[in-house]
Order: structure tokens, then C-alpha cells, then sequence
């Protein structure tokens, strides 16, 4: 046997990510709010960075050219641009997804250059809004028990509808023939909200609203039922007329079963003092800016455009450091010396470059998707959520060229404006179910709504079991298990058949 030590020289091709890349990757998956809070820290920073000329407006639809011919003058750094494009989805694949390493490794966005104490992390969730709107309190308590799309839609327009003081006056049937669904679901919606806290919010009246709060706190009697519909004897304190009332609905078959006085309607009205007839009480007044739309849906004369909202994307531009007099060179410049001052300078234009090309970056991918996502979903922003298809994110990342993660990102957090409210780019990747041939063409909400259709037609006296569902829904061409159909009823709140047997 031969031993011996060779040296051999071998050619490899690595993709290495930098900072700054890591950086750009995270920022793909951050919010509007995230978003303005790290830009307007950033220019606060930046002697080198400003946002575009407010005099010259902000609409999103486009990004000026000033820091792309930079680069193409600097052949170097748009060398790296270009490197940086094919690398940005590259490292996507390494990454998969928000709840993976990224959360670990990209924690926060801190140290985006420059270094120093500045540079420590951001802490823009901590700097998120305090005063936490009803609006988004209820929005988080309804999807944590509704995960079913089109009851959220529902759900989502509903809690918008609600006023300052917690009631929801809008008119159901309005509503449904609005949002092209049916009054029951619209009905199941409010029911819901109406479970939610703080008790009795979605009340259509104080009535509703008292008795909500009594049912809660498990206080609804004969004596408070009686309270409630006549609030204004209430308001008279006329105490032994409510008692007198109460008697006559206790009296069964003429035997008085038990006697009601003045003392026991005064303590039915003292529970009643505890609710609160303005459930919205106490939540932040206004929810302007806690959803701002990223994208804004609008129909042309050649079908549904995509359009960026500004104030969701801001635009910025990198000045070169002799471009920048007092007293825009004065943030961090005015107690260095000269030769550390013009170092100072240097690095922060290299990072006001890098981040106007981030956000370039970003914008452009959200773009993509949201085209997409557009094109995929056409008959919904036509017709309505009936006509929402399955979509998955796969679908969209291979139309558009980039990896599944990719498109994780760019959905996380994301809104459209759409002629339905403003909706979750996650709203759109609705779950399928297998159609006759195979292949999954059904949205799992347009079979709900076959289920719905087929119920509301049966016989009462002879309702439809989940196999006949079953069997029915596949002469539809849609095939689905009776699992499937009990769970469906479920969410769509149809009792079982032995339930809904009228009996003869």
C-alpha cells in the first residue's frame, strides 16, 4: 500500500450570504407599519438618506431613477446589484419560511451597517401602537376560532362595521346581498362577534347589548328578561308595574307559581348597573392606520389592475456626501473630526444606497405576487367570495419565478385594497378539494356553499344524510368524503339530519 500526502486544487461554487442580504430577506416579510417605523428611524440616522420630495408627491407607482443610475456609473456596485437579484431568491430556498431560521438568525434588523451603538436592534414590534383599536381586538379572538375563508370574510367586514360605542346597526340583509353571500352566514358571523369580548359588543341595540352582558354573566332571569324589554319602565323606576309583569308571565294555567315584588325587580336593576351600555369603552377610537392596504385592486377598461400604495411603499433617495449641506450633514457629523467625519459619511451613503435598492427590491416582488394573485383570483374580484378558487403559494412562486418561500414572505402581513374591504394577501390561497377527476379545481368554500344550496332544498320530512351529500356533491363533480361534508356543516352551523327532520 501506498501512502503519501497530495495537495489538489479544486474549483467551488458557494453562495455566501452577507449581512446586508440577510437584511434585505427579512425585510421582504415585514408590514407597512414595520416598514415606515424602521425608514423614518433610518432618515433620522442618515445624513445621506431623505425621502423623496414631498412637494413632488408619493403615489407609489413608481421609484425615480436617481440611485439605479448611481449604480450603473458605479460599474462595481451594479455588478453586485446584480449578483444580489439572483442571490435574493437563492437564499429564500435555504430558508424556509418565517417560523424557521430566520426567526433566530434575522431576530432583528439592527446593525444594518455603520456600527455603534445606534446600530442595536430596532425594536419595531415594541414600538408597535399601544392603544390596541376594538376593531383588531375582536379581528384576533374571531380567527383564533374561525379558520373557515368565507366565514372570515364575513366575519372581517363585519368587525370593520362596528360603531365607536360597540354596536353593529348595519342591516344583514344589506350586508349579504353586498357581499354576495347568504344571510345566514352573514347571521353566523354576527353571532360569533357576539360571543367575543368585551361582552356585548355587535349588539344591534342597548336591549340586545344588556342582554348579552346578563346572558354572560349568567343573570338572565324571568325578572331581568322582563327589565330588558321594558327599559323604559326601568328608566321610570316603575318597580311594581316590572313585578306585576313578571307575576302575569309566572302564572301558568292560573296557579301563581311564585311572587315577584318591587325588591326583587330593584336588584334585578342593580345587576344590570354592572354592564356597560358602550362596550367600546376604553380601545383605541380609531383604526385609520392599523391595516394599511400594500397593494390597491382597481378595474381598467382591460380588466383588474395592481397598484402600489404609497404610503405603504416610501420612496427614498441616497445623496452623495457632498451633496449634503447643514444642516442635513448634521445628524452624527458635527462632533467628528474631519478624517472620521468623512469616513461617517461614506458609510452611511453606502447604506442609504443600499437600503433605496431594498426597498426597490421589495416593492418590485410584492408587485409580482400580488399580479399574480390577481390574475389567479379574477372571477372572486368580479363576482365575489362564491367564486374564490384553491390557490397555493407553489402555484404563485412558480408563475412568477421564485422560490415557494418567497411568496411566504411577501404574504406575511400583507393587504389588498379590493372592491370586497381590505383583505390578507393570505385570504386568497384558499384550500381545495379533488373534483372528479382528480385533480383539486374546488374551492373549499364553493363546496360549502353546494352543501348549503342542497340542504336548503331537501325535504324537511325527509332531510338529506351526509352520504346523500356526498353523492350529490360528486353528480356535481366534486369529490369530497363524509368527513368532509359533517365538518363543513359544522362550520356553516347545519345541524345533523335527525335535527332537522320536521316531523309530519
Amino acid at each position: 500500500m501506498k501512502t503519501g500526502v497530495s495537495l489538489q486544487l479544486k474549483q467551488k461554487q458557494d453562495l455566501s450570504m452577507t449581512a446586508e442580504l440577510r437584511q434585505a430577506i427579512e425585510m421582504l416579510q415585514l408590514g407597512a407599519p414595520e416598514i415606515a417605523d424602521m425608514v423614518a428611524r433610518e432618515v433620522a440616522e442618515n445624513p445621506c438618506l431623505d425621502y423623496e420630495g414631498e412637494d413632488e408627491g408619493n403615489n407609489g407607482s413608481d421609484y425615480k431613477e436617481k440611485g439605479n443610475l448611481e449604480r450603473e456609473a458605479a460599474g462595481k456596485d451594479g455588478g453586485q446589484m446584480v449578483e444580489w437579484d439572483m442571490a435574493w431568491d437563492q437564499w429564500a430556498i435555504r430558508d424556509e419560511g418565517a417560523g424557521g431560521p430566520a426567526g433566530e438568525m434575522y431576530g432583528n434588523l439592527g446593525g444594518m451597517g455603520g456600527g455603534g451603538e445606534d446600530d442595536e436592534g430596532y425594536g419595531w414590534e415594541s414600538r408597535a401602537h399601544k392603544d390596541e383599536s376594538l376593531q383588531d381586538y375582536l379581528l384576533k379572538q374571531f380567527e383564533e376560532v374561525v379558520d373557515e375563508p368565507k366565514l372570515r370574510f364575513v366575519g372581517r367586514f363585519l368587525i370593520d362595521a362596528i360603531d365607536d360605542a360597540g354596536y353593529l346597526r348595519a342591516d344583514m340583509a344589506e350586508v349579504a346581498g353586498r357581499l354576495k353571500v347568504s344571510e345566514d352566514l352573514v347571521d353566523d358571523a354576527r353571532a360569533i362577534i357576539q360571543t367575543l369580548e368585551p361582552l356585548g359588543v355587535g349588539a344591534r341595540d342597548l336591549q340586545e347589548c344588556l342582554r348579552l352582558q346578563m346572558h354572560a354573566m349568567g343573570l338572565l332571569d324571568d325578572v331581568m328578561d322582563v327589565c330588558l324589554e321594558h327599559l323604559d319602565w326601568v328608566g321610570m323606576k316603575a318597580w311594581d308595574k316590572i313585578a306585576a309583569e313578571v307575576n302575569r308571565l309566572r302564572t301558568r294555567n292560573g296557579e301563581q307559581l311564585a311572587d315577584c315584588d318591587a325588591e326583587e325587580v330593584k336588584l334585578a336593576v342593580v345587576d344590570m348597573q354592572k354592564c356597560n351600555p358602550k362596550p367600546a369603552a376604553g380601545f383605541g377610537t380609531a383604526r385609520i392606520d392599523s391595516v394599511v392596504p400594500d397593494v390597491v385592486i382597481v378595474k381598467t377598461a382591460d380588466g383588474w389592475a395592481v397598484e402600489l400604495n404609497g404610503a405603504a411603499f416610501p420612496k427614498l433617495l441616497a445623496y452623495p456626501p457632498q451633496d449634503r449641506a447643514p444642516p442635513q450633514a448634521g445628524r452624527g457629523v458635527a462632533t467628528r473630526g474631519a478624517d472620521e467625519a468623512k469616513k461617517f459619511m461614506t458609510e452611511r451613503y453606502g447604506r442609504a444606497r443600499w437600503l433605496v435598492n431594498a426597498l426597490e427590491q421589495r416593492a418590485k416582488t410584492t408587485l409580482a405576487v400580488a399580479r399574480a394573485v390577481v390574475a389567479a383570483q379574477g372571477q372572486f374580484f368580479d363576482a365575489g367570495v362564491e367564486f374564490l378558487i384553491p390557490l397555493t403559494l407553489k402555484t404563485v412562486a412558480e408563475g412568477i419565478g421564485v422560490h415557494e418561500s418567497t411568496v411566504s414572505r411577501v404574504v406575511n402581513g400583507k393587504f389588498m385594497q379590493t372592491p370586497w374591504g381590505v383583505l390578507g394577501f393570505k385570504y386568497f390561497f384558499a384550500s381545495g378539494v379533488g373534483s372528479t377527476g382528480g385533480q383539486v379545481s374546488v374551492a373549499a368554500t364553493s363546496v360549502q356553499a353546494l352543501i348549503n344550496r342542497l340542504v336548503k332544498a331537501e325535504n324537511p320530512q325527509k332531510p338529506l344524510s351526509d352520504e346523500q351529500i356526498v353523492k350529490l356533491l360528486k353528480d356535481e363533480g366534486v369529490e369530497v368524503a363524509r368527513r368532509t361534508v359533517a365538518k363543513y356543516r359544522g362550520i356553516l352551523g347545519i345541524p345533523g339530519t335527525s335535527e332537522r327532520r320536521v316531523r309530519g
